[in-house]
């Protein structure tokens, strides 16, 4: 179990909000994070995996106009930096949960595409 003298981090959320100068946009999401702890709704203070300043700005004018594919780029990033996280804890398994938004559903497809192709290598072996 986690407290604020023994902390751990079992726990990451992928953000489509990018990481900007001094923190501004995490603050907000720690600040959450912090209050859902201390009050016992999270076992842990969550690791934040950020998103892009470009592709987000991007996803929004795309959206506006094309709004199937306007936050493509972002799933595909957020699929692309939890891949890179789970490079890092190989040893760990993982659930994806997601709503939707910002991509979400494209980052989990690709996500359980990779983790195929990756069984289907290993039973090749």
């Amino acid at each position: 179990s986690c407290t604020p003298e023994d902390p751990c981090c079992n726990l990451a959320f992928l953000s489509a909000r990018p990481h900007i100068y001094k923190d501004v946009s995490e603050s907000k999401s720690f600040a959450k994070f912090l209050d859902l702890f201390s009050t016992g709704r999270l076992h842990c203070v969550p690791t934040l995996l950020p998103g892009s300043l470009s592709l987000g700005l991007w996803a929004v004018v795309k959206a506006l106009f094309i709004a199937a594919h306007g936050w493509r780029e972002v799933g595909e990033r957020k699929a692309k930096m939890f891949e890179q996280y789970k490079a890092l804890y190989g040893e760990y398994d993982f659930i994806f949960f997601g709503d939707n938004g910002q991509g979400d559903l494209l980052a989990g497809q690709l996500l359980v595409a990779e983790d195929l192709r990756a069984r289907e290598i290993a039973d090749q072996d």
